[in-house]
Formats: C-alpha cells, sequence, structure tokens
C-alpha cells in the first residue's frame, strides 16, 4: 500500500497514536506523518505509506492554515485551554486594537519562542517531558513566517477568533501568548484546527473513525 492519506484528526488524539493505529489496522510495514498535531488541536494530518514516505522531503517547506481563537486575560502553563491559569489580567484589546497589532507585528517573519509543552528537543529530550517534570529549561527562539493573519470575529470582550497562513515551525499557541502580550493583557489558545497543510485540505479529508 503506497500513497497519501488526508487524515482529519479529532481532538484528544496524538499525532503518533493516529499513525501507529493505521499502521497495525492495514498491516503497512512503513507510515509516516506531515506536520505534528498537539492532542488538543485537530485537522488536517496528511499520512504517507509505503514508498511514499519517501516524498515527504519533497514538501519541507509548505503553507499551513489554521482557524482558532483567542481568550483574552489569562495565561495557561500549556498556552491553551488544557494549562493551568498562572496569570491573570483586567485589561481586554478592542477589535481596532487587533487590527493594528497584526499589521504592525506579526505579518513577514517574525521571532517566536515555542511554548514549554512543546515537541521541541532540549538537550535530546522533548520540552514537554521537562515540564511535566518540573524542571526548568530554556527554549531558544526561531524566525516564522506569517502570510496571512485575520481577526475573524469578536465574540465578546473576552473571546475572539482568528485565521492564519504561516510556514513550518510554527506554533499557534505561542502566538496566541505573543498576541496578548503586545496587546498589554494575557491570552491562551482554544478550539485550533488545522485547515491546511501543503496540499492537502480539510475539504478532501477523510475521518480518522
Amino acid at each position: 500500500m503506497n500513497g497519501w492519506l488526508n487524515i482529519f484528526k479529532e481532538k484528544g488524539y496524538t499525532s503518533s497514536h493516529i499513525v501507529r493505529e493505521i499502521k497495525k489496522k492495514f498491516n503497512i510495514k512503513k507510515i509516516g506523518h506531515y506536520g505534528t498535531l498537539d492532542p488538543l488541536a485537530s485537522g488536517v494530518l496528511p499520512l504517507a505509506l509505503g514508498e511514499a514516505t519517501k516524498t515527504i522531503k519533497f514538501i519541507a517547506f509548505s503553507r499551513k492554515e489554521y482557524s482558532f481563537f483567542i481568550h483574552w486575560g489569562k495565561e495557561t502553563n500549556t498556552c491553551d485551554d488544557e494549562g493551568k491559569v498562572i496569570c491573570e489580567k483586567d485589561e481586554r484589546p478592542k477589535t481596532a486594537e487587533i487590527q493594528s497589532m497584526i499589521e504592525d507585528h506579526f505579518i513577514g517573519n517574525i521571532i517566536q519562542i515555542p511554548p514549554a509543552f512543546s515537541a521541541v528537543k532540549i538537550n535530546g529530550q522533548r520540552a514537554y517531558d521537562l515540564a511535566r517534570k518540573n524542571i526548568k529549561f530554556e527554549i531558544g527562539s526561531k524566525k516564522i513566517e506569517i502570510f496571512k493573519f485575520k481577526l475573524i470575529k469578536t465574540h465578546s470582550a473576552h473571546k475572539a477568533q482568528f485565521f492564519i497562513s504561516c510556514g513550518p515551525g510554527t506554533y499557534v499557541r505561542a502566538l496566541a501568548r505573543d498576541l496578548a502580550k503586545k496587546l498589554n493583557t494575557l491570552g491562551y489558545a482554544s478550539d485550533i484546527v488545522r485547515l491546511k497543510n501543503s496540499d492537502f485540505n480539510i475539504s478532501n479529508s477523510i475521518n480518522y473513525e
């Protein structure tokens, strides 16, 4: 069995779980996924099967698209709604302030520090493993590229929905954290959905179940 599967991953599953289960069910010797999704995120998860695993390197740089929400006024240790609230602020940004801040500071090449709870390797260990053990460490900054970042809808003073088109290595959770801080408040992400990964779109994806 050789080729690509465009899987839609629901919330709650790890990307590696999807790979393991499909490999076992269809007795596939070689399988790999392109672009890890956090367990709390859903959306497009392309899987390469058999000989198609050799083609993964040819889509090493590709655009990804996401929709997500930012909740204003609170910061969590995971930068999403799964984590523990570690700080709160009363300030809430206005729509015009959000749009202006995005245009001025979050389009093009920007510097980002991934969340502590991420798959980044620190001296051979995953950052999330160290974070769970309360081991202190530092994550280096990295350059990412943002092609489009739009405020879709303000649902209330506490919550807004966004769309982003970005290059590889971008952490949506870190964007939520950083945009909120630039707006003199705090924030965390929720309901992250990957709409597109390279040429794989949500419209023709196959639900994992």
